[in-house]
């Protein structure tokens, strides 16, 4: 009797134990019916979708100045000899100037050979090609400049041709932090797809649900002024008044497209 009984528990478990489990599969089987009940229709939901577009303004607080030095002499000692010194003077002067050690950065440098080609008569052909002799060497070394001064910029280019140097592009004028402008650009495009969706939303008679997509088109700069004034040559005169040069305006755009569920 005691063995029915217990045969009889075990049973009731096992049946419950698959109820439990029927019930499980039917949810689950419910749940996939639902996720794909759009299976052959032509959209999985109804959609629009809008662009917006955003606009910062800023002015330019960053004036870089590109700087190249160059030497030559008859061996590579010496022109590297001497191209250091026209570094260390450089370097000072920029120092005198306030410009912080990490707003100059050395961009490129080396050290090539000078050749020249002797020529000899040739009566007979081919030629024997000519012969190259080196005759000296060329010490080169490019440095790029921060000025966060901006309106000090061409000062210091005019005190730098002042010191002998001779070869030196720039200023050309930009933004340090562009990030948070970018950022500030894509809130207010963003801003304006949602307003437009509201408004088709409303001519259309139906509501927006949520976002079924997003993607940013490439935020880029448009300056309303002039931003640059690039020379290759510097020109120092005594007494000469230094122009300031104009920043201009940076114009930083930001393009979203948004696609909503509408119900």
């Amino acid at each position: 009797m005691q063995e029915l009984l217990k045969d009889k528990k075990v049973s009731i478990t096992i049946l419950i134990l698959l109820v439990v489990l029927g019930l499980f599969l039917f949810v689950q089987f419910i749940n996939s019916i639902k996720a794909n009940r759009y299976i052959g229709r032509e959209y999985s939901v109804n959609t629009i979708y809008v662009t917006g577009e955003g606009e910062v303004s800023a002015v330019s607080d960053i004036a870089t100045l590109n700087i190249n030095l160059s030497k030559e002499a008859v061996t590579a000692k010496e022109a590297q000899s001497l191209l250091n010194e026209s570094i260390t003077k450089v370097l000072d002067y920029l120092k005198e100037q306030k410009i912080a050690d990490e707003d100059i950065k050395s961009e490129y440098g080396g050290i090539s050979p000078k050749y020249t080609y002797e020529t000899k008569p040739c009566y007979i052909y081919p030629c024997p090609p000519r012969e190259e002799k080196i005759v000296g060497y060329t010490a080169n070394q490019s440095i790029t400049v921060k000025v966060r001064e901006v309106d000090n910029a061409n000062v210091i280019k005019t005190g730098l041709a002042g010191i002998g140097v001779t070869d030196i592009n720039g200023p050309t004028f930009s933004i340090d932090e562009e990030e948070s402008y970018q950022a500030e650009a894509r809130s207010l495009a963003i801003k304006d797809a949602k307003e437009k969706a509201e408004v088709l939303a409303k001519d259309l008679d139906v509501k927006l649900g949520k976002v079924v997509s997003f993607s940013e088109g490439g935020n880029y700069r448009v300056y309303s002024a002039m931003k640059s004034m690039d020379s290759t040559y510097a020109v120092a005169e005594a007494g000469a008044a230094v122009p300031e040069l104009p920043k201009g305006e940076n114009k930083i755009t930001s393009s979203v497209t948004i696609t909503y569920e509408i119900r």
